[in-house]
Protein backbone atom coordinates (compact mmCIF):
# COMPACT_ATOMS: atom_id res chain seq x y z
CA UNK A 1 0.00 0.00 0.00
CA UNK A 2 3.14 2.31 1.14
CA UNK A 3 4.48 1.56 -2.36
CA UNK A 4 1.62 2.53 -4.20
CA UNK A 5 1.19 6.21 -2.12
CA UNK A 6 4.56 6.68 -3.06
CA UNK A 7 3.87 6.14 -6.97
CA UNK A 8 0.88 8.69 -6.62
CA UNK A 9 2.73 10.96 -4.54
CA UNK A 10 5.44 10.68 -7.69
CA UNK A 11 2.67 11.78 -10.14
CA UNK A 12 1.72 14.65 -8.06
CA UNK A 13 5.57 16.15 -9.06
CA UNK A 14 4.91 15.43 -12.40
CA UNK A 15 1.45 16.76 -12.74
CA UNK A 16 0.24 19.93 -12.35
CA UNK A 17 -0.65 20.35 -8.47
CA UNK A 18 -4.36 22.12 -7.98
CA UNK A 19 -5.28 23.87 -4.91
CA UNK A 20 -7.18 21.26 -2.87
CA UNK A 21 -9.81 23.98 -1.54
CA UNK A 22 -11.51 24.71 -5.12
CA UNK A 23 -9.28 22.58 -7.28
CA UNK A 24 -7.46 25.49 -9.27
CA UNK A 25 -4.16 24.74 -10.49
CA UNK A 26 -1.99 25.89 -7.78
CA UNK A 27 1.11 24.78 -5.82
CA UNK A 28 -0.50 25.36 -2.58
CA UNK A 29 -3.67 26.76 -1.44
CA UNK A 30 -4.74 29.97 -3.84
CA UNK A 31 -4.70 33.22 -1.67
CA UNK A 32 -8.62 33.02 -1.85
CA UNK A 33 -9.09 29.65 -0.19
CA UNK A 34 -6.18 30.35 2.29
CA UNK A 35 -8.20 33.58 3.44
CA UNK A 36 -11.32 31.23 4.52
CA UNK A 37 -8.90 28.79 6.48
CA UNK A 38 -9.44 29.28 10.21
CA UNK A 39 -8.02 27.84 13.20
CA UNK A 40 -9.28 24.84 14.89
CA UNK A 41 -11.71 26.19 18.19
CA UNK A 42 -9.66 25.32 21.61
CA UNK A 43 -11.55 22.08 23.46
CA UNK A 44 -10.83 19.99 26.09
CA UNK A 45 -9.55 16.79 24.50
CA UNK A 46 -11.75 13.55 25.02
CA UNK A 47 -10.41 11.37 27.83
CA UNK A 48 -8.05 9.29 28.12
CA UNK A 49 -6.21 11.95 25.65
CA UNK A 50 -4.20 13.69 27.52
CA UNK A 51 -3.44 16.50 25.32
CA UNK A 52 -4.03 17.55 21.92
CA UNK A 53 -3.41 19.94 18.54
CA UNK A 54 -5.08 20.65 15.42
CA UNK A 55 -4.52 22.59 12.44
CA UNK A 56 -7.96 24.25 11.13
CA UNK A 57 -11.32 24.50 11.85
CA UNK A 58 -13.44 21.64 10.32
CA UNK A 59 -15.34 23.90 7.27
CA UNK A 60 -14.78 25.34 3.90
CA UNK A 61 -11.61 24.76 2.19
CA UNK A 62 -9.99 23.00 5.09
CA UNK A 63 -12.71 20.89 4.72
CA UNK A 64 -12.12 20.72 0.88
CA UNK A 65 -8.26 19.66 1.53
CA UNK A 66 -9.29 17.01 3.49
CA UNK A 67 -11.83 15.73 1.16
CA UNK A 68 -9.15 15.76 -1.97
CA UNK A 69 -7.18 13.61 0.31
CA UNK A 70 -9.22 11.01 2.12
CA UNK A 71 -11.12 10.48 -0.85
CA UNK A 72 -9.38 11.74 -4.33
CA UNK A 73 -5.84 10.65 -3.38
CA UNK A 74 -4.84 14.10 -3.59
CA UNK A 75 -2.02 12.98 -0.44
CA UNK A 76 0.31 16.63 -1.67
CA UNK A 77 -2.79 18.34 0.01
CA UNK A 78 -1.61 17.06 3.42
CA UNK A 79 2.06 18.67 2.95
CA UNK A 80 0.42 22.21 3.59
CA UNK A 81 -0.21 21.26 7.44
CA UNK A 82 2.80 18.85 7.87
CA UNK A 83 4.86 21.36 9.06
CA UNK A 84 2.69 22.96 10.97
CA UNK A 85 1.13 19.87 13.12
CA UNK A 86 5.62 19.07 13.37
CA UNK A 87 5.47 22.23 14.95
CA UNK A 88 2.74 21.87 17.37
CA UNK A 89 4.06 19.08 18.60
CA UNK A 90 7.65 20.02 19.30
CA UNK A 91 5.79 22.70 21.67
CA UNK A 92 3.71 19.54 23.39
CA UNK A 93 3.65 19.17 27.55
CA UNK A 94 5.95 16.62 27.38
CA UNK A 95 8.27 15.04 24.73
CA UNK A 96 6.75 12.21 22.34
CA UNK A 97 8.17 8.81 21.94
CA UNK A 98 6.48 7.15 19.29
CA UNK A 99 3.79 8.22 15.98
CA UNK A 100 0.90 6.23 15.32
CA UNK A 101 -2.38 6.24 13.42
CA UNK A 102 -6.10 4.82 13.64
CA UNK A 103 -5.83 2.33 11.17
CA UNK A 104 -8.79 2.76 8.13
CA UNK A 105 -11.79 0.24 7.94
CA UNK A 106 -11.05 -2.43 5.97
CA UNK A 107 -14.15 -1.66 3.26
CA UNK A 108 -11.99 2.00 2.72
CA UNK A 109 -8.58 0.34 2.19
CA UNK A 110 -10.23 -1.76 -0.45
CA UNK A 111 -11.97 1.11 -2.37
CA UNK A 112 -8.94 3.25 -1.90
CA UNK A 113 -6.05 0.99 -2.26
CA UNK A 114 -3.79 2.60 0.79
CA UNK A 115 -4.52 4.11 4.55
CA UNK A 116 -4.29 7.45 4.18
CA UNK A 117 -3.95 8.29 7.85
CA UNK A 118 -0.49 6.06 7.69
CA UNK A 119 0.84 8.07 4.87
CA UNK A 120 0.00 11.07 7.20
CA UNK A 121 1.75 9.83 10.43
CA UNK A 122 4.15 8.74 8.06
CA UNK A 123 5.35 12.05 7.44
CA UNK A 124 4.49 13.95 10.43
CA UNK A 125 6.76 11.71 12.04
CA UNK A 126 9.82 11.95 9.41
CA UNK A 127 8.88 15.92 9.88
CA UNK A 128 9.43 15.77 13.48
CA UNK A 129 12.40 13.19 13.49
CA UNK A 130 10.13 10.64 15.16
CA UNK A 131 9.99 7.09 15.04
CA UNK A 132 6.69 6.03 13.53
CA UNK A 133 4.97 2.39 14.05
CA UNK A 134 1.75 0.12 13.45
CA UNK A 135 0.53 0.02 17.38
CA UNK A 136 -3.26 -0.05 16.67
CA UNK A 137 -5.87 -3.08 14.66
CA UNK A 138 -9.33 -2.24 13.97
CA UNK A 139 -12.00 -4.87 14.40
CA UNK A 140 -13.94 -5.36 11.18
CA UNK A 141 -16.76 -2.44 10.45
CA UNK A 142 -18.00 0.88 8.91
CA UNK A 143 -16.06 3.47 8.68
CA UNK A 144 -17.08 6.06 11.20
CA UNK A 145 -17.89 8.49 8.00
CA UNK A 146 -21.85 8.11 7.52
CA UNK A 147 -22.74 6.72 10.97
CA UNK A 148 -25.23 8.40 13.42
CA UNK A 149 -24.12 10.64 15.90
CA UNK A 150 -24.92 7.59 18.63
CA UNK A 151 -22.32 5.19 16.55
CA UNK A 152 -20.02 7.90 16.06
CA UNK A 153 -19.58 8.69 19.45
CA UNK A 154 -19.04 5.05 20.28
CA UNK A 155 -15.99 5.25 17.79
CA UNK A 156 -14.40 2.64 16.14
CA UNK A 157 -13.17 -1.29 17.99
CA UNK A 158 -9.75 -0.75 18.48
CA UNK A 159 -6.54 -2.48 20.31
CA UNK A 160 -3.45 -2.39 20.72
CA UNK A 161 -0.83 -5.41 19.83
CA UNK A 162 2.53 -3.82 20.89
CA UNK A 163 3.61 -3.35 24.10
CA UNK A 164 4.13 0.73 24.60
CA UNK A 165 4.85 0.56 28.50
CA UNK A 166 6.21 3.83 29.61
CA UNK A 167 5.77 5.64 26.38
CA UNK A 168 4.09 8.62 25.37
CA UNK A 169 2.48 7.81 22.32
CA UNK A 170 0.86 10.70 19.17
CA UNK A 171 -2.13 9.86 17.07
CA UNK A 172 -2.24 11.44 13.92
CA UNK A 173 -5.41 11.40 12.30
CA UNK A 174 -7.45 13.73 10.00
CA UNK A 175 -10.39 15.40 11.43
CA UNK A 176 -11.75 14.87 15.09
CA UNK A 177 -15.11 15.67 14.90
CA UNK A 178 -16.79 13.94 18.12
CA UNK A 179 -13.33 12.83 19.51
CA UNK A 180 -14.61 9.07 19.67
CA UNK A 181 -11.64 7.68 17.55
CA UNK A 182 -8.74 9.51 18.95
CA UNK A 183 -10.27 8.10 22.54
CA UNK A 184 -10.71 4.90 21.06
CA UNK A 185 -6.99 4.82 20.12
CA UNK A 186 -6.06 6.65 23.61
CA UNK A 187 -7.93 3.37 25.62
CA UNK A 188 -6.32 0.57 23.41
CA UNK A 189 -2.73 2.19 24.36
CA UNK A 190 -3.77 2.71 27.64
CA UNK A 191 -4.73 -0.50 27.97
CA UNK A 192 -1.15 -1.29 26.84
CA UNK A 193 0.43 0.46 29.28
CA UNK A 194 1.29 4.15 27.49
CA UNK A 195 2.03 6.89 29.89
CA UNK A 196 0.29 9.57 28.06
CA UNK A 197 -1.70 9.36 24.52
CA UNK A 198 -1.75 12.49 22.54
CA UNK A 199 -3.61 13.64 19.44
CA UNK A 200 -2.74 15.67 16.12
CA UNK A 201 -5.36 16.34 13.67
CA UNK A 202 -5.37 18.67 10.49
CA UNK A 203 -8.76 19.72 11.17
CA UNK A 204 -11.32 19.49 14.24
CA UNK A 205 -15.17 20.36 15.19
CA UNK A 206 -15.68 21.52 18.79
CA UNK A 207 -17.80 19.78 20.75
CA UNK A 208 -21.08 21.51 21.41
CA UNK A 209 -20.70 23.73 23.81
CA UNK A 210 -17.01 22.82 24.75
CA UNK A 211 -14.87 25.54 26.45
CA UNK A 212 -11.51 25.54 25.77
CA UNK A 213 -8.73 23.87 28.78
CA UNK A 214 -5.72 25.50 29.52
CA UNK A 215 -2.68 23.00 28.57
CA UNK A 216 -4.53 20.63 27.07
CA UNK A 217 -5.07 21.90 23.90
CA UNK A 218 -2.13 23.81 21.55
CA UNK A 219 -2.95 25.46 18.41
CA UNK A 220 -1.10 24.89 15.01
CA UNK A 221 0.50 28.07 13.25
CA UNK A 222 0.01 27.21 9.87
CA UNK A 223 1.73 29.16 6.96
CA UNK A 224 -0.65 29.67 4.41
Amino acid sequence: MLVRAAFDDLLTIVLPHRCPGCGRRALALCAVCAATLAPAPAAPPPAPVAWWTACYAYAGAARELVARAKYRGERHAFQLVVPALAGAIARAPTPVDVVTWIPASPDRLVRHGVDHGEVLARAVARASALPVAALLRRAPGPPQTGRDARARRAGPTLRGHRDVEGLTVLVVDDVATTGASVAAAARALRARRAAAVYAATVARTPAPGSDSSPGAYTPCRPSN
